[in-house]
């Protein structure tokens, strides 16, 4: 779609439409809420970036995450920034914080701007807000949704297998009262490292029961560490936690030590994604690997071989998990 059908829908000159997007001019509120259905149902794309440069690509790359505080994405934004530098670009990296409203704003942004690529980590579910991106010919690259109808490149890893390994190691030290503890943002794979530590059970005839669940509130460290009191409370009492992501069983580790139990000794703790953390934590903390920065660098090449390509097909480079064993869960 372009300025003209917005102006055509809006019923308003195509100069007025002009002076609203780049504001120049006034216009009156009935106006401006026309002009603004108007774009809102022909998806126009205002393209500030390219009135700015005068039709040159723009060299930025965006990065959109679930919890920019996770130094896992951290690792992952890296990643794509190290490669983006090496061909002369900016990474222009964002949080969305699992919330759908911000994730849509930042895409409907950055297809203003023009980026050059779009990397965005799958949470819940993929925004419709992608099309906005395609239609103005940007290379999209999803890292995860492993179990998407995606028409993108991808970067995967096996959160299935890496909640498989999780829950067959408590099992081999003779657990059989599990926690998981997930939380909010990145839904699809926290629930697909769940769904993996169900599958452990079935492996071994074991009942579904012996695995409970409970989410954190939100990404704060309190919230994760009030995580701590509902397992204390619990009866029949957890003797091993499997959690979401590292932050999530550090936090934990951390609250039940300060409470007076000892880790490993009255309650195992495995965390997920090995990030530096893990391994400084006061007990080495028991994860399942997942190397972040190269997950990054994958992401941007796949990105970039679009990018000079178009026609290049849609390719999927996988990862997979591997259990690194710590002092929080070894007898």
């Amino acid at each position: 779609m372009t300025i003209k059908d917005v102006a055509a829908l809006a019923g308003v000159s195509l100069g007025t439409v002009s002076n609203y997007l780049n504001g120049t001019r006034t216009v009156s509120p009935d106006t401006r809420t026309r002009i603004e259905r108007a774009i809102e149902v022909t998806r126009y794309v205002p393209n500030r970036a390219v009135r700015t440069l005068r039709g040159n690509r723009t060299h930025t790359v965006g990065l959109l995450v679930p919890d920019a505080g996770n130094p896992f994405f951290t690792e992952i934004a890296r990643g794509v920034e190290d490669a983006a530098r090496g061909r002369g670009d900016v990474l222009v990296y964002c949080d969305t914080a699992g919330d759908p409203e911000r994730q849509s704003l930042y895409i409907r942004r950055l297809a203003e701007m023009r980026v050059g690529g779009l990397v965005i980590s799958a949470t819940a579910s993929m925004p419709p807000d992608l099309g906005d991106l395609e239609a103005v010919g940007t290379p999209i690259v999803v890292v995860g949704g492993e179990e998407m109808a995606l028409s993108t490149s991808r970067v995967t890893f096996d959160h299935h297998l890496g909640g498989k390994l999780a829950m067959r190691h408590v099992l081999d030290l003779g657990h059989r009262q599990v926690l998981y503890a997930g939380g909010p943002g990145g839904e699809l794979v926290v629930q697909a490292r769940y769904q993996g530590a169900l599958a452990a059970l079935d492996e071994r005839g074991l009942d579904h029961a012996l695995l409970h669940r409970v989410d954190a509130t939100g990404r704060s460290v309190r919230e994760r560490s009030e995580l701590a009191d509902e397992i204390m409370a619990m009866r029949p009492r957890p003797t091993a936690v499997l959690c979401g992501n590292d932050l999530i069983a550090i936090a934990i580790v951390n609250t039940l030590i300060r409470r007076g139990w000892s880790v490993p000794g009255d309650i195992a703790i495995v965390g997920y994604d090995d990030i530096s953390d893990a391994q400084l934590a006061v007990v080495p903390l028991t994860t399942v690997r997942q190397p972040a920065y190269e997950i990054g660098t994958s992401a941007a090449k796949l990105l970039f071989e679009r990018a000079d390509d178009p026609a290049t097909p849609h390719r999927e480079i996988s990862f997979v998990p591997e259990l690194v064993v710590r002092e929080s869960s070894r007898d």
